[in-house]
């Protein structure tokens, strides 16, 4: 399991997705609360997930960490036409919202 998670990450910075602020671990935490948050019900990430909102693989050439965090806290009411919404996730941990939104603002 360790071999693999390895090769996945060393992957992931090979192709120039820079996330030099977070260790291993905590990249694997975030990725896995993209999975927990049910955010690929919504986001492609790296070729997973649906397409009803924007991509996330390389959302940090669009948002800062703090745009995507107020996103995550306060996501506006609608996101244009029909019935697309993003939830609010102010229940979930400031600390984890933090460090998702970190390590999103690294995908470019």
């Amino acid at each position: 399991m360790h071999v693999l998670l390895t090769i996945f990450l060393l992957l992931l910075s090979s192709a120039g997705l820079r996330a030099e602020e977070l260790s291993p671990a905590q990249r694997l935490e975030a990725e896995q609360l993209l999975h927990r948050l049910g955010c690929l019900g919504c986001h492609d990430f790296n070729a997973s997930g649906a397409n009803l909102a924007p991509s996330l693989d390389r959302i940090g050439l669009k948002l800062d960490e703090n745009a995507i965090f107020k996103q995550l806290d306060q996501p506006p009411a609608a996101l244009g036409s029909g019935e697309k919404f993003m939830p609010s996730y102010q229940t979930t941990p400031a600390a984890q919202r933090r460090l998702l939104s970190r390590f999103l603002a690294n995908r470019k």
